[in-house]
């Protein structure tokens, strides 16, 4: 077991740069207009988050994209909430999202009491990193007083991929054999062995030019080695592509220029908002282009601040819609690695 803790802030004692009245790496998710979040102070000195929640969809606090917990497939993760509601027994979530592959629900229902609530889930293939939601589903008050996560198995770390794989280094050239290796063949049972006559024959000579043998490729040429007869192998680099787009958000939303991300393994989006004003960005994802829905709630970006957004789903095509209550400066990019 890992005994580190790898959720970022898991005790809510580190507050924002951009803002002081919230805790550092989480972002409030979902309910409406009368849903409050409040950073607060415990009696015992700790810090907590509670929400009210009068009526309307669930609310929560999410880990923030940029401080996804790194992960790979086939591990076992152990997640633990310190949870109390008002009054007891009002119905809540914890929500874990396995990167762009899926998500696990759990519903808990804890008391007026501070208690602890503890799962444990595998990933599954194609897994990179973690997110964790936590908040209140039913009409209540939920104090929220930490959120932890250990890796269960393996208990080694291990070097992943962007893919959630285990890392292999790329092949940098290829080496030759130094000496023979001896095989033994032992057999159960004897081989008779009838050697009728000892043969002499007399062989030239032979020399690479008149005696070797050529491989050609599908293209027609012939495949060239070095002077000490290694293959030469060309090695494809990665491909990288980025683009930058200066835009200003109005009070209605508009859309960045699509992106066919069928082709690269890892992309995402940084929104740095320039302005004065607050500016709601979410990302969208289609199967044509045409056909747009939302692969994440949307995000609030306060003045100054930079956000990153990756998708949890995959379809061809991704863009951002934002907007703001007045006309605001973003700059956008989009970084793609293939």
């Amino acid at each position: 077991m890992t005994d580190k803790n790898q959720v970022y802030n898991s005790h809510f004692l580190l507050e924002q740069e951009s803002n002081l009245y919230f805790p550092d790496g989480w972002a409030q998710t979902g309910g409406d207009g009368a849903t409050k979040w409040e950073w607060v102070c415990t009696p015992n000195g700790s810090r907590a988050i509670k929400i009210m929640h009068p009526s309307g969809p669930r609310a929560g606090i999410i880990l923030e994209n940029n401080v996804v917990i790194p992960a790979g497939e086939g591990q076992r993760w152990e997640f633990r909430a310190v949870l109390q509601t008002e009054p007891a027994e009002v119905s809540c979530y914890i929500r874990v999202y396995l990167g762009a592959v899926s998500q696990y629900l759990f519903t808990v229902r804890p008391s007026s009491e501070l208690e602890e609530f503890t799962r444990v889930f595998s990933t599954p293939t194609g897994v990179t990193g973690l997110r964790v939601e936590v908040g209140i589903l039913g009409e209540g008050i939920i104090s929220i007083h930490e959120i932890q996560g250990w890796r269960l198995y393996p208990k080694r770390e291990l070097r992943l991929d962007e893919k959630g794989q285990v890392y292999v280094r790329h092949i940098d050239s290829i080496g030759k054999i130094q000496a023979p290796v001896s095989v033994r063949l032992v057999s159960p049972l004897p081989m008779p062995v009838d050697i009728r006559t000892p043969i002499k024959a007399d062989v030239r000579d032979l020399t690479p030019s008149r005696d070797g043998i050529k491989i050609y490729s599908s293209n027609g040429n012939s495949i060239d080695s070095t002077l000490d007869g290694s293959l030469q192998v060309k090695m494809s680099g990665r491909k990288y592509l980025q683009s930058v787009e200066s835009v200003t958000s109005t009070n209605i939303s508009i859309a960045t220029m699509p992106k066919d991300v069928s082709e690269v393994t890892v992309f995402s989006y940084a929104v740095h908002n320039t302005g004065t004003e607050v500016v709601v960005v979410q990302l969208q994802i289609s199967p044509d282009g045409a056909i747009w829905t939302a692969d994440d709630l949307e995000c609030k970006i306060l003045p100054g601040a930079l956000s990153v957004f990756t998708p949890n789903r995959f379809l061809r095509y991704v863009r951002l819609i934002y907007h703001s209550q007045s006309p605001n400066p973003l700059s956008v990019w989009f970084q793609a690695q293939g």
